[in-house]
């Protein structure tokens, strides 16, 4: 892992390949294995991962600490690395950070990639804020079985194995365990001001998202799918039902995202089946749903 300064902290960051830049952000707990884990290398691509402030060895400001202030680190990343323009995505929090910069730094954006959406213009939903507040709140005393003694982890238990594992197997990554404060604060933010910003995007986005997950909505892909104009809209399987099926599937929209010229793009939605991904036309009218 390499090392850039920004606003007087040391953050991580990682290069592979050569050719055209994909950042690439973690969720809000991973890091750069999560990426390594999900993306599957395509030839003429450099990938670009770094850990956000709170993950990994990474340095962080908790003061300060909001969407703006992450987007701003991997703005001056690319910054550093002379690179002007390139693609993004990420995963949750890393797809809140994705979307703040292609508001706020659109000239720096050739295309989007948002997968398992958490939040949209507004901070979480306070069953999930409980849930992430309860766990930071056990975090900091190392106390699992604590935990299962919340309100939170009444809510979360309701919910899938993935979900379930997803918070429990916090307690043992040590890196969350000493950055417990993340989960109370991300929770509360809001990675774009309002929704009327979404309608201002000109890029092309691709969306994805998953049914049966308690922390990212399927209803959330929608709503962003509905309200980006240059959006395109896959679905693929989630974890519990089949975790092959979902790396499958997202590896094949990024690579869609990066294979296909500007003038391909139309506005659709796609499900992942059977090994490829196929369209079918919208049946959503969910802009007004929240």
């Amino acid at each position: 892992m390499e090392r850039f300064e920004h606003n007087g902290l040391s953050l991580e960051y990682k290069i592979q390949g050569q050719g055209v830049p994909f950042v690439f952000l973690h969720g809000m707990g991973g890091s750069v294995t999560q990426i390594d884990n999900m993306y599957l290398p395509i030839e003429g691509v450099q990938l670009i991962t770094l850990n956000q402030e709170g993950h990994g060895e990474s340095d962080v400001d908790w003061e300060h600490y909001d969407f703006d202030y992450l987007a701003d680190d991997v703005i001056a990343l690319l910054d550093q690395l002379g690179i002007e323009k390139a693609y993004f995505g990420g995963i949750s929090m890393g797809a809140a950070v994705s979307l703040n910069i292609a508001v706020r730094y659109p000239e720096r954006v050739m295309k989007l990639l948002l997968i398992r959406n958490a939040w949209l213009d507004m901070p979480m939903a306070p069953d999930r804020r409980q849930a992430y507040a309860d766990m930071g709140d056990c975090l900091r005393d190392r106390d699992i079985e604590r935990f299962y003694q919340t309100a939170g982890w009444q809510i979360v238990k309701e919910h899938s194995a993935y979900t379930k594992g997803a918070f429990t197997c916090t307690f043992s990554e040590e890196t969350n365990v000493k950055n417990w404060q993340k989960y109370f604060i991300l929770p509360s933010k809001q990675p774009i001001p309002n929704r009327e910003v979404l309608s201002q995007l000109t890029m092309p986005v691709y969306i994805i998202a998953n049914r049966n997950d308690f922390c990212h909505p399927f209803e959330y892909g929608e709503f962003l799918h509905q309200m980006i104009a240059h959006s395109e809209f896959y679905e693929v399987p989630d974890k519990d039902k089949d975790s092959a099926g979902h790396k499958t599937g997202i590896n094949q929209v990024i690579r869609k995202m990066i294979e296909r010229s500007e003038s391909d793009i139309s506005v659709c939605t796609s499900d992942y089946s059977g090994g490829k991904v196929t369209s079918q036309e919208s049946q959503y009218d969910i802009a007004n749903r929240r």
